[in-house]
Formats: C-alpha cells, structure tokens, sequence
C-alpha cells in the first residue's frame, strides 16, 4: 500500500503543483509510520505448551476454551492451607463463548516424567491404580491437547495463550473433547476412560488436584496424592488451595495403657497425631512417632500413654 501511494505522489509531481504532491507525501509518511507503529507493538503471547505445563479448559458439549497457565510446579510443594488466585486465564472469554459460565464443565490437567496431574470432582474412596499402558495413554492425551492446536498447523489463537475450538468446526481434531475421546465422543469425563475418576466439575464448584502415578502394587506405591483444590465461583474466580482436607477425629477407644483414635483420610497423603494433657494457649503439642498413609478410608493410630486425660488432634502432611 506504501509503494503504490509512493508511486501515485511521483505521478502527481510530474503533472500536477507541488502543492498537491507536498501533501500526497506528507500523508505517504504517516501511513509508513503508522505501519512501522503496528509493526513495534508487542504480539499476544502465543501458546507455548511444554510437558508439565497445566491445561485449563472448559466445555460446552459444543466449544472448548483451553488455556495453558504454566508449570504445574506453581501448585506443588506449598504449605497446607496455602490460597492462591489462578491467573493466567480470562473468564471473558469463555463467557463471551459460551454465553455464561454457570453449567459450562471445567477441568485441569498435567502430565511429564510419567506423573499425571488430574482434577476430580469425586470424593476418593480408596487408592487409585493404573497401570503403565494408562498412564501413557494419559500422557499421550494431555500432551496432544497443548500440542495439536500448533501442528501440523497452527489455528487460530483467542487470546493470550488461549484457544476456542468449535468441537464440530473445522479445526475440530484439535479441540480437548477430541482429543481425549479419539474422536469418538464417548467416555469423555474418565479422558476415554483411561483415568482413574472423571475429571471435569460443573461450574461453580470445587475439584480436588491429584497427583498420578501409574503401579501394579495395591496400595499404590509411591501413593497417589491430593495436592489441594480449585475452587471456581458463577463469577469466573478461580482459587486453588493447597493441601489435603482436615482430617476428623471419629472415635477415641481405649484399652490398658493404648489409645486407639480413629480419624478420616484422603488417599496418598501422610497423618500423624498430636497430644497433650492440657487444653489451652499454653499447651503443648507434642506429635507422636507413629504415622499413617491415607487410603481414603477411616483409618487409625495407636498411641501408648499412662495418662487417662490426654486429648487428641491429627495432623495431615
């Protein structure tokens, strides 16, 4: 457009006043300048997925809304109770898509070094076990997700580090619902059933954050792991909480000497009990040796004491 409007104003100047090629130039410089402008204002950051990084999506049945936040070690290895806003996303865009979010179906996933990260919204009941073949199958399906929409042609982006694929559209093979199913639209909420539990919730709710590893050993070994949960509000806030839930104490027996307590558990995660003889601000809490791995079930915890009036709380790691 430069060229042809540099062209015209030589034109101009060979048959017309100088007036009127003066002003052709002058309006030649400012289009030049206004490209070189666009030219220098920083693009959207493009969608970079690299194992381990942590997918966002939500879907409709009919759109997906995929956001790639960054490494999942941005959610590991914080203290229990530790709260953190999630970034790295825009609800606008997936209400701008969807026409809302409240029913829309919203899932995280992660995968590097055969450790899967996968959110659930069911409550854990016993330890999970998949085998190799799933786990890989796992890492096959997550990784596919941050990576088709960049090859073997790179679609179309919605935004910084987002995409919104119509699931029946011609970019298709590259949505999550897809991906995860090979296409065949079954057994989406379990990743083609390939996963351990569904991993997707409604919105607004809650999904617990798991840590996967793939075993042929009952329980699991190394267990699996709940890491915290995400949180997401009708409003498009999402709030991820690290660690475990609380644990409860469900029954103190005693028999001689031993005091037996019992106390709930979520899979994977460490619990031990601390003590005392006094109640109050001053009292202290000493923690027993004895620990145990959480299997999901009530489980309990011997603690030898010549003390009748000892009270009991449990700590979860």
């Amino acid at each position: 457009m430069t060229v042809a409007r540099s062209n015209l104003c030589l034109a101009i100047d060979s048959t017309a006043t100088l007036n009127k090629a003066y002003h052709c130039m002058k309006k030649t410089i400012h289009l030049t300048l206004a490209a070189l402008a666009l030219l220098a204002t920083p693009l959207a950051r493009a969608w970079t997925y690299t194992d381990g990084d942590v997918l966002l999506v939500f879907r409709n049945g009919s759109q997906d809304v995929e956001f790639d936040l960054g490494s999942v070690t941005n959610f590991l290895g914080n203290t229990n109770g530790y709260t953190t806003p999630v970034t790295g996303w825009s609800s606008n865009l997936v209400t701008s898509t969807f026409g809302g979010l409240t029913g829309a179906k919203v899932v995280l996933l992660a995968s590097a070094g055969g450790t899967n990260w996968l959110s659930s919204a069911e409550p854990n009941t016993t330890a999970y076990n998949i085998s190799s073949p799933d786990a890989d199958s796992l890492y096959s399906h997550i990784s596919a997700v941050g990576t088709r929409p960049l090859y073997p042609i790179a679609i179309p982006t919605s935004g910084a580090n987002s995409y919104s694929i119509d699931v029946g559209g011609q970019y298709a093979a590259s949505a999550y619902d897809s991906i995860v199913t090979d296409g065949h639209f079954s057994g989406i909420s379990k990743l083609g059933g390939h996963a351990p539990f569904a991993v997707e919730q409604s919105v607004p709710g809650f999904l617990d954050f798991w840590q996967i590893e793939s075993t042929t050993i009952y329980p699991n070994s190394p267990p699996d792991k709940l890491l915290g949960t995400f949180y997401i509000t009708s409003g498009g806030k999402l709030t991820f909480v690290a660690g475990p839930r609380a644990s409860t104490i469900t029954s103190v027996n005693r028999s001689g000497n031993v005091s037996t307590v019992q106390f709930t558990t979520t899979v994977g995660n460490t619990y031990s009990v601390a003590y005392t003889n006094q109640i109050g601000g001053a009292a202290a809490w000493p923690v027993d040796a004895t620990t145990s791995v959480g299997n999901g079930k009530v489980n309990s915890i011997n603690r030898t004491n010549s003390d009748d009036a000892e009270f009991y709380r449990v700590g979860v790691q």
